[in-house]
């Protein structure tokens, strides 16, 4: 039964004081039994401390880090296709695995405790200390919880620490409406925001903001979730909704229109109370690149993704920060110089604005009659593309005799080192050579965890998800994200400007799946708002989660990732051929190719690059199964009072069967 509820031995570790030390200053954990641990807000701190590597992302291994985390999407794409989300057999029911219920339990342990010698007041240290570091692991329980609302939707909700008892165990296994989990995740919250102090040293812990922030993303992802997935089995109350006839569930109604005004009301009053503390976004200069020799104070809207200390940045609320000395390091940075096996998608790059604020493909918008170069793709448009994608005539180093510029991505390297798609990213990158010397790593530039950006953003959506209008508030944060974009003009140039009948094209290959929910096209306002989403956080990691939410993937059918116009121009380019003259580039499909075939496209297809056994030579179709994940037979079958896994109280998830190495029936 370990593999449902396994407790382990809760460790602690560093002693670390809010009212000021070094993040990174750590000393080896220790084995600390409970009578003598908890004893003061120091050894609180060090507890919650040790579970932030278990919810906020972190940058680490031979690999571009954060900017390869929307690999997978219509936004950037890999070495390897998402085969798990894109083919029918790939991603089967496990035989085995528990559903990592551990660090739930270690926190829920501590909860317990901590609260009962609070109550007793057997904690020494400052009220102010006491109370944040708890209000810190009530945020931890939501984000570990939401962590299992995203992926398999219900989820048992337990606030307590369990025995081993197989008995006990089973019974508390039984999974809970999602708005229910959704419902408890908010309310940990409220506690974690009544505790937490607002302000911490550096921004490197968690505060008031960070969780109304965080907050305001739960409450927006589930309102969302409900409004779109209602009718596949995957909400509470839908005809097919497998917890329909649990006895547990029994005599419950789902008023899910009712949920989806809560969460989004939610979403709107978490996200404004941030946004209204900071009305200030970080500027963005408009100077495009470096000038030799120089790393930093060129712009710092820019530097903002690529510095060593993000404290300086009122913006981020909450980061990660890295140091050569203590070994904590990453390779972002210099994956990003030579290649970073990865790369932004046509579709992305097609989907920003002019500075106009016309989409490339409106009257008048003055987007090039040609996109043979990714500067002319580039020329004019939303300042977040210039920034953020590497173009021929961009920087690449500042500290070489003449200074080096970027020229042409490595498009047909080996694995290890080569751009994908040709669309190399630029956001991350730091200028500061020390960053990226040789393939070491070596670079210490922090990483984002929690931007005032998101606020605004999710206030804009929620608002307009809820009334159906872009009210006052939501303009005033909009304008502002536009207008450091580059874009002046009003929001209605550009929302009337905004064709559905291009956007929703299924048959345009780099058309936006976020154009779509539940495979119906949305209407041009709320397209426009997505898409300022997605020009926002290209290349930070969100796109799986909102194409998840806006459920927009049913329509994903023989879609073909692409990237670059290769075969206009680019293939010309003197990168691509030998000192002999001869062409390096192999295009005939075979095992040997390294690009794909200008008949095909003129669009580098980096999935058509070899025919033979190649499942996704013919395009990503989505299954819809895939929006939540499926529990292991062994899971369902120690879950269940039979032991039998089609009668377990886990149950299995819409279009998943109860049985293993099985994949997705639809």
């Amino acid at each position: 039964m370990k593999n449902i509820f396994s407790k382990i031995a809760l460790i602690g570790a560093l002693s670390f004081s809010l009212a000021g030390c070094d993040l990174l200053d750590r000393e080896p954990l220790d084995q600390v039994g409970p009578d003598s641990f908890y004893t003061n807000a120091e050894q609180l701190g060090s507890f919650t401390f040790n579970y932030y590597p278990a919810v906020f992302p972190t940058t680490g291994g031979w690999n571009a880090g954060v900017a390869a985390r929307d690999n997978g999407t219509d936004n950037q794409a890999g070495v390897n296709p998402n085969r798990a989300w894109f083919t029918k057999d790939v991603w089967k029911v496990p035989s085995e695995g528990g559903i990592g219920f551990e660090a739930i339990r270690n926190v829920n342990w501590f909860l317990e405790n901590a609260t009962e010698k609070l109550e007793k007041k057997a904690i020494s240290g400052s009220k102010a200390d006491i109370d944040h570091y708890i209000g810190e692991a009530y945020f931890i329980r939501a984000a570990l919880y939401f962590n299992k609302l995203q992926t398999y939707g219900d989820f048992p909700i337990i606030k307590k620490a369990l025995s081993d008892d197989r008995a006990t165990l089973i019974e508390a296994s039984k999974r809970m409406p999602r708005n229910e989990v959704a419902r408890f995740i908010l309310s940990d919250l409220d506690k974690a925001i009544s505790m937490l102090k607002d302000k911490t040293p550096m921004n490197q812990r968690i505060s008031r903001n960070v969780a109304l922030l965080f907050k305001s993303r739960v409450a927006l992802f589930e309102g969302t979730f409900e409004k779109y997935h209602q009718g596949s089995g995957r909400v509470p109350g839908d005809p097919t909704w497998p917890g329909r006839d649990k006895e547990w569930n029994k005599g419950k109604s789902f008023n899910i229109a009712g949920e989806v005004e809560f969460f989004l009301n939610e979403a709107m009053t978490a996200a404004k109370a941030v946004a209204d503390a900071f009305p200030t976004l970080t500027e963005n200069s408009g100077v495009m690149d470096p000038v030799k020799g120089q790393h930093h104070g060129w712009n710092n809207y820019y530097e903002m993704f690529a510095d060593e200390d993000l404290s300086r940045f009122p913006e981020i609320l909450l980061w990660r920060q890295y140091s050569k000395e203590k070994n904590l390091v990453h390779l972002t940075s210099h994956k990003l110089a030579v290649g970073s096996s990865s790369g932004w998608t046509r579709a992305l790059v097609e989907s920003f604005l002019m500075k106009n604020g016309l989409p490339i493909y409106a009257q008048n918008s003055g987007y090039t009659k040609t996109d043979e170069t990714v500067d002319l793709v580039k020329k004019d448009r939303d300042e977040r593309l210039q920034l953020f994608l590497f173009g021929e005539s961009n920087v690449l180093y500042t500290n070489e005799d003449p200074i080096v510029m970027f020229n042409v991505a490595n498009i047909i390297a080996n694995d290890e080192s080569r751009d994908v798609t040709g669309y190399r990213q630029r956001k991350l990158y730091n200028y500061d050579k020390r960053m990226h010397l040789n393939s070491e790593m070596h670079d210490v530039s922090g990483t984002i965890i929690f931007r005032v950006a998101e606020a605004y953003l999710n206030y804009i959506e929620a608002s307009y998800e809820k009334n159906k209008v872009i009210d006052g508030n939501a303009r005033t944060y909009w304008d502002a994200l536009r207008r450091r974009a580059g874009i002046t003009v009003a929001i209605e140039v550009t929302t009337g400007a905004t064709d559905m009948a291009y956007e929703a094209n299924t048959n345009r290959e780099s058309y936006d799946w976020g154009a779509f929910s539940a495979g119906v096209a949305i209407d041009p306002v709320l397209y426009s708002i997505r898409r300022e989403r997605r020009s926002e956080f290209a290349g930070e990691g969100m796109r799986a989660a909102d194409l998840i939410r806006w459920r927009a993937m049913d329509q994903v059918k023989d879609y073909h990732i692409e990237g670059v116009n290769f075969w206009d121009k680019i293939h010309t380019y003197p990168r691509f051929y030998g000192a002999d003259g001869n062409t390096l580039i192999i295009a005939d499909g075979s095992s040997a190719s390294n690009l794909s075939s200008k008949e095909l496209s003129k669009y580098i297809r980096p999935y058509q690059k070899i025919k033979a056994n190649n499942d996704v030579f013919n395009g990503y179709t989505f299954y819809q199964a895939h929006y939540l994940s499926p529990f292991s037979y062994q899971e369902l079958s120690l879950a269940s009072p039979t032991g039998n896994a089609e009668e377990s109280n886990l149950y299995q998830n819409p279009g998943w069967k109860a049985s293993a190495e099985t994949p997705a029936e639809y």
